[in-house]
């Protein structure tokens, strides 16, 4: 009985442990994830702090606003937000409140 222990324990212990790390992969890829979300979203709201902080005179808002644009449709790719619009065109323009840099109101409201 001993050698039949011997036979069936090994490959189930052996098994059990290769099932077990296999296991803690989700888990290990899903706490990245969230720590990963968090720190993206913490980036952009810095980043969209120092957007509103910027005139479109200013020479480094044409790169800054670049890289906003940018994280946006990154991080509404991977679902760290929700795009308000359907349509995947400029609906980042209207989510920001710093919509006024650009045309100085020419285009407010004459409709």
């Amino acid at each position: 009985m001993d050698a039949v222990t011997k036979i069936i324990a090994a490959p189930a212990a052996l098994w059990a442990t290769v099932v077990g790390l296999v296991a803690l992969l989700p888990l290990g890829f899903g706490i990245y994830w969230l720590f990963n979300k968090q720190a993206r979203l913490r980036d952009l709201a810095e980043l969209r702090k120092r957007l509103d902080e910027l005139r479109a005179s200013d020479p480094e808002y044409g790169a800054a606003r670049a890289l906003y644009t940018s994280m946006m449709v990154d991080a509404e790719r991977w679902g760290f937000i929700k795009s308000s619009s359907g349509s995947g065109g400029d609906g980042e323009s209207s989510v920001h409140s710093g919509g006024d840099h650009v045309g100085d109101g020419s285009s407010s409201g004459d409709h």
